[in-house]
Parts: structure tokens; C-alpha cells; sequence
């Protein structure tokens, strides 16, 4: 692996090479300096070019020694085209672990404010350190202090990349880390199928399932340095709530996850990232899905099982209690679909007061579907009954408000017609849930 600097032998350049070396150093890996040439002169001419190369060799070599140290090895590379283009290049074909670059300075067009980092931050298949104040980053790389990380925290893939990151930054040092998530209240709510209440936008009950579902993504911390999860609620932009955060705490480097959007989606969606790329008062490394440091096998500790009672749902049970090892949790669960024109109770959870007759049916129904063999494995059940408009809604509410780890689903095969006229819910928890979903089709 290889840490990839891009430089254009500017003052803020040079600045964030020394960080650059010094991160590569202490993660043991060869940096390549990179100076891209691109020439657009109208008069442009051979001996012209011949020349531009040399003196750009010249101080590129001059730089590379300026770094190179008994435990550093810095080779350069002066390459030619256009900077984010050759860079992305580059470091797929020497496998680059990181990509930097400086933030500001650059001299040549393409090398504008924000236009390489916003390029390379949409194309690199490898994380993108844009570095804005070199000084933090290399004196914590040299072992001379702690680094104050704020990681934007969310259930995206992108995001459990850059988990992975900060991880990774702790194993080679000192390390407080602010997990920070940005929430719409009411979507909160709606993500667990819990009712808003008039005396507070977002409920301790949501918050509870937040920290908990966000301090699981962030898994063990290795490492020394304190680790917490900051919640923020409100309408605010991500980016700007993240700008906020980062100057109050006074952090040194902010890490984030990038969709890498671009066109029509990145103008629908948006970017956190390229935002952060303008906006952010400290340094920015930017990680995409595909950066994953590596793939670890998940660990199944709660399963929820939704059944309709009919006799294809019941037999799905018993496959949600193979899948769990001592210790496990099944969810059965049963939706009362409430009938065009019926009142809507709060939201997809239990209704308040003692449970009608109906309800009480349902749960002993539902008890009496619990394998024997279930308490003898360690395994443990607990029973729902909840009442919503739509099925599948509630399946993926219930499995978001337990923090379950799988869906374990009966489907009845439908298809074309039928399927057309009754629909599929297993088909829209497919679509719909953030969670695994384990199919069981009937023989």
C-alpha cells in the first residue's frame, strides 16, 4: 500500500507534504510525491514544454529529498494531464491506501479552490485527505500529541467505511473521537414507529434507540482516547451542523463518508462532502464505500419474525430460532392492519391501556408458536402485537425500534396476477428495510 501526494509546489503544498510524510511514516508505507503538468499556453512549443519539465523535475526531486528520511521512502512522479484524473489513476495502480492534497494554492486552472479535491473525492476508489492545517496532523503522525477527530456518523455504507478509518487513525495513535449525527426528529419517529409527542420535537425514547443503534456501528474502538456520540437534532443542512460541531469542539480533522455522487443525483441529494471540501475549517478525509478496510462475519443476536398466522408464516418461525446462537432474542410480531377509514392510533406501536379482546388473542396465538426446544437452546421470545395501515412499514419499524440483525420472512410466492392484486409484503420489506432479510418460501 501507498500513501499518494498530489503537490504543486505551493507554500500550503509544501506545508501539507511534511504531514503527508509524516503519516506515511507512521503507518510504514512509501510516500509518492506527484506533480501533474498541464500545459493549455496557445503558443506552447516543444522546447517550451522540454523546459517546463525539467525545471518541474528539478523542484519535484528537490522537494521528494527535502522528505526522504532512513525510515520514509518518497519516490517521485511527474506525470502529465489533468491533475484528479492522473491522480485517481495513479494511485489505482500502485494500490494507494490515501490520496492528499493541500486545500488552497493551487496555481495552475484545474488546480482551482476545491476543484481537484471535489474531483477526486468523486472518482477515487481510495480515501481523500484534503488537508486544510497540516500542523495538528503532523505533530499527532510524529507521536507529539492527540488528535480530536469528528466523525459524521450516520447508517449509510459510506459511513461504516469511515468508521473503519477512525479506527484505523487510533491503532496508530492518540485519538478523541466526536461521533456526531445529524437527525430530523420526525423522521427519527418514523424510523421506530414511535409517536411524536407536543411537548418535545424528539422523544428520550428515540434518542435511547439512536445512541444505541449509532454506539453499535461504531463497534470497539481500539485504541487510546475518549469515544462518544453526539446527537444534533434539527432542520439544519448536515454540513453545516458538522462545520458547527467541529469548531466548538475544536477538532482537528474531520472524517466522513462520500456517496460520490454525481450529476442529477448529486443535485437532487446532494453533497456533505464536497460541502465540507469548501466549507470546513479543518482538514477533511473523505471515504467512500468501497475504502472498507476489511469485512468482519456479523454476529446475530435478535431476529425478528413477523407472521400473518397463516400456515406458511407460522412455518418461517422455526428458521428465526436456527439462525440465533445462546443468548438470542426472537421477535415475534403480528400486524393488526387497521381497514380503510379506521381511526390511526399512535403510530405502529402496542396502543395504550389493557389490550382488547382481539389483541389478546393474537398474543396468546402467538405464545403458543414458540418452539419447545427455544428455552433449552438459551434462546428467548418476545412477543408484539401492533396495529398500522401498512404491513411492511411496521415489519421495518418493529426490526429498527429492537435493533434487530435479521428479518426472517414467509413469503407465499405470488406472482402476476395474484401478486398484482394482493400484493407482496416481503417484496417491500426487501425494498424498504435497512436490515438483512432472510425469505422463506414455502416447499
Amino acid at each position: 500500500m501507498t500513501i499518494v501526494f498530489g503537490t504543486d509546489f505551493s507554500e500550503r503544498a509544501v506545508a501539507a507534504a511534511r504531514a503527508a510524510a509524516a503519516l506515511a511514516r507512521r503507518t510504514g508505507e512509501p510516500l509518492h510525491l506527484v506533480h501533474v503538468t498541464e500545459y493549455g499556453s496557445a503558443v506552447r512549443s516543444t522546447d517550451t514544454d522540454e523546459a517546463l519539465r525539467r525545471e518541474a523535475g528539478l523542484r519535484l526531486e528537490q522537494e521528494a529529498a527535502s522528505l526522504r528520511t532512513e525510515d520514509l521512502k518518497v519516490e517521485a512522479y511527474l506525470l502529465e494531464g489533468a491533475p484528479d484524473e492522473v491522480l485517481v489513476e495513479h494511485a489505482a495502480l500502485v494500490h494507494a491506501s490515501l490520496i492528499v492534497v493541500s486545500h488552497h494554492g493551487q496555481r495552475a486552472p484545474r488546480w482551482r479552490v476545491g476543484n481537484v479535491a471535489e474531483q477526486l473525492v468523486t472518482m477515487a476508489r481510495c480515501p481523500v485527505l484534503v488537508v486544510r492545517a497540516p500542523n495538528p496532523l503532523e505533530a499527532w503522525a510524529n507521536g507529539e500529541r492527540r488528535l480530536r477527530v469528528l466523525l459524521g456518523l450516520d447508517f449509510s455504507p459510506p459511513s461504516q467505511a469511515a468508521v473503519a478509518w477512525v479506527r484505523k487513525l487510533r491503532t496508530l495513535g492518540t485519538c478523541e473521537v466526536v461521533a456526531a449525527h445529524h437527525y430530523w426528529g420526525a423522521d427519527a419517529h418514523v424510523r421506530y414507529g414511535v409517536p411524536l409527542t407536543p411537548e418535545s420535537d424528539v422523544t428520550p425514547e428515540v434518542e435511547e434507540a439512536l445512541r444505541r443503534d449509532l454506539t453499535a456501528r461504531l463497534g470497539d474502538m481500539p485504541g487510546e482516547g475518549a469515544v462518544w456520540v453526539h446527537l444534533e437534532p434539527g432542520l439544519d443542512r448536515p454540513a453545516d451542523s458538522l462545520v458547527s460541531l467541529a469548531r466548538k469542539e475544536e477538532a482537528d480533522l474531520l472524517v466522513v463518508g462520500t456517496h460520490q455522487r454525481t450529476g442529477a443525483s448529486k443535485w437532487w441529494y446532494g453533497s456533505v462532502s464536497q460541502r465540507l471540501l469548501h466549507e470546513s475549517p479543518i482538514s477533511v478525509l473523505c471515504v467512500p464505500s468501497s475504502a472498507a478496510l476489511s469485512l468482519t462475519i456479523p454476529t446475530v443476536h435478535r431476529v425478528l419474525a413477523p407472521t400473518d398466522l397463516s400456515e406458511v408464516g407460522v412455518a418461517a418461525i422455526r428458521h428465526a430460532y436456527s439462525v440465533l446462537p445462546a443468548g438470542g432474542t426472537v421477535y415475534l410480531l403480528h400486524v393488526l392492519e387497521l381497514q380503510e377509514g379506521a381511526p390511526t392510533p399512535p403510530a405502529q406501536l402496542p396502543p395504550p391501556g389493557p389490550p382488547t379482546p382481539e389483541q389478546q388473542r393474537v398474543t396468546e396465538q402467538l405464545r403458543g408458536l414458540i418452539p419447545p426446544e427455544a428455552r433449552a437452546r438459551g434462546i428467548s421470545t418476545r412477543v408484539e402485537v401492533v396495529s398500522g395501515r401498512k404491513v411492511s412499514e411496521a415489519i421495518c419499524q418493529a426490526a429498527e425500534r429492537h435493533a434487530c440483525d435479521i428479518i426472517c420472512l414467509a413469503t407465499h410466492g405470488r406472482s402476476g396476477l395474484s401478486k398484482a392484486l394482493v400484493g407482496s409484503v416481503a417484496q417491500e420489506v426487501l425494498q424498504s428495510s435497512s436490515r438483512p432479510v432472510l425469505l422463506f418460501r414455502p416447499h
